[in-house]
């Protein structure tokens, strides 16, 4: 990227000044011509080629953030978070401990670290808040296309992981074996008067 003297391969009286920038994978040049071979040329042309190389810069900035708004560049191919990693430490004497391990590499800036205990939190919860701290340090709002995009890479770390899927609350699990317990109640009820009633009508 930047600007470069670019030779006419066909006619080397032909000076231009090159201008290369990457804009979402895709590389943009525009040139300006030279015209003569004096300081002023040289310096009108410069002048020229800055000029259009802030415009490319501005529109690399626009696509760079509209990429990030939208979370795409924050997706690995196999549907896991660029910079979330689910781990288990083993240390001497101490039960392993899972948590998921952030890593969020801002431009011009030594990588940030962070981690959620998934043994204090819970996969879901730990993921979900991992989530949270990376739109945070991304500057990313919660309303975002990038936020609901990281969100729903959670089963991707389910598959990847080999883990089984969300079990139900053990409040729930409460409530559905009360209610299960009920119906039983009720179907034995109904199952003895149906009884006494066929023994009545025999």
């Amino acid at each position: 990227m930047g600007i470069t003297v670019f030779k006419d391969s066909n006619d080397s009286s032909r000076t231009y000044l090159r201008i290369t920038r990457a804009i979402n994978g895709r590389e943009q040049q525009r040139y300006v011509r030279v015209d003569g071979t004096s300081k002023a040329a040289m310096k009108r042309a410069m002048k020229e080629a800055n000029e259009i190389d802030q415009r490319l810069e501005q529109w690399q900035s626009a696509v760079k953030e509209l990429i990030s708004l939208s979370g795409e560049n924050l997706i690995h191919e196999d549907g896991t978070v660029v910079g979330l990693q689910l781990q288990t430490r083993h240390r001497e004497g101490r039960k392993p401990a899972t948590e998921f391990k952030i890593r969020v590499k801002l431009n011009d800036h030594e990588p940030l670290f962070k981690s959620v205990s998934v043994d204090k939190f819970g996969f879901d919860e730990a993921f979900e808040l991992s989530v949270k701290r990376i739109c945070e340090l991304r500057n990313l709002s919660e309303d975002s296309e990038a936020y609901s995009r990281l969100l729903n890479a959670k089963e991707a770390y389910r598959k990847k992981y080999k883990l089984p899927k969300s079990k139900a609350s053990p409040k729930a699990v409460k409530s559905d074996a009360k209610a299960g317990n009920n119906e039983n109640k009720d179907d034995g009820l109904i199952g003895q008067l149906k009884g006494l009633f066929r023994k009545k009508a025999g």
